[in-house]
């Protein structure tokens, strides 16, 4: 098989035409843009874009996706291209927690979140991003909180404060 890249995830069905998000680094956009095909799952599947659009997230619609029940198989998955059509690899993260990308967290009282689609370095913490009935929510990444890291099963086993999601439901 040939050498794939991870470039990102894909998200949510956007629409009921067969339309679904697309969480890409920035690095990778016009390798994406320029592609004739894109991998998507574990283990990759190859699918064949018929379009992208932009206007805040990435849109995608791929050939034999005509309704929103089809593409929501696809959501939630890893995103690569072939090595071949990436024009250069993007540094790699520094973030002692940038692994994490792809798992979903596991805490009591909690239902299970993610799967984690970026890790937000700011000055004094690290932030886990993921979505979560459809809104990106935001989870410290300390030390103290992991309680276990199972790479098997891509899941962090964290302890939560009580009352973590709710503080979204304002916004």
């Amino acid at each position: 098989m040939e050498e794939l890249i991870e470039i990102g995830w894909t998200g949510r069905a956007h629409g009921l035409n067969g339309e679904i998000k697309l969480r890409v680094s920035e690095f990778y956009e016009d390798d994406l843009l320029a592609a004739g095909s894109v991998f998507i799952g574990d283990p990759p599947v190859p699918f064949f874009p018929e379009q992208f659009r932009g206007g805040g997230a990435l849109i995608a619609k791929f050939e034999g996706f005509d309704t929103r029940e089809s593409i929501t198989l696809l959501s939630n998955k890893p995103l690569f291209l072939a090595a071949r059509d990436v024009t250069a690899r993007e540094p790699e993260e520094e973030t002692p927690f940038h692994f994490l990308i792809g798992f979903s967290i596991e805490a009591p009282d909690y239902p299970r979140l993610g799967p984690i689609t970026e890790i937000m370095d700011l000055p004094d913490h690290y932030l886990a991003s993921f979505e979560h009935e459809g809104r990106e929510l935001l989870i410290p990444l300390h030390e103290e909180l992991i309680e276990s890291v199972n790479e098997t099963e891509r899941v962090v086993r964290m302890n939560l404060p009580q009352g973590l999601l709710s503080l979204h439901e304002e916004e």
